[in-house]
């Protein structure tokens, strides 16, 4: 229901894509596959995205985030480690990301954005991180398509 809502309310100038995951059980989209960029994209190698050539072939950068440092024994409800890749970017040149995931923040800014570390852990016991949490309430700039 919710894709065909969304391509009512975005058609006819952008197509809405249905990418799936192999991934038994799905739980957060931001720490399977998270768009951070124009033509950039972190994909979690754990749960390969099974339309990944369709990025790959418009262009994009696919990005295999590293295994989470998160401890094995850190309490995680309905979540996983992979939270770690649940980032919130500011705009394409900055990101907030877990303060503990020193890994992460090295991939960021290998690929030339500036990490904002901020400690989440004891939150991401919760259930979520930094994407989970947030809700752009107005963006600058314009509606753009990243498929040509």
């Amino acid at each position: 229901m919710g894709i065909e809502w969304m391509r009512r309310h975005l058609a006819p100038n952008y197509k809405v894509h249905i990418i799936s995951f192999k991934d038994p059980n799905p739980m957060h989209i931001d720490a399977t596959f998270n768009i951070i960029g124009p033509g950039l994209v972190l994909s979690n190698p754990d749960r390969p995205c099974r339309q990944i050539d369709m990025f790959k072939k418009a262009g994009w950068t696919v990005v295999h985030p590293p295994t989470p440092l998160i401890p094995d024994d850190h309490p995680l409800w309905m979540s996983s480690k992979w939270l770690s890749m649940n980032v919130l970017m500011l705009d394409e040149k900055r990101v907030m990301v877990d303060a503990n995931e020193t890994t992460i923040q090295k991939m960021f800014e290998n690929l030339g954005i500036k990490t904002i570390k901020v400690s989440i852990r004891h939150a991401n016991s919760l259930g979520g991180g930094f994407h989970c949490w947030t809700t752009d309430v107005r963006r600058r700039g314009t509606l753009q398509s990243y498929f040509h």
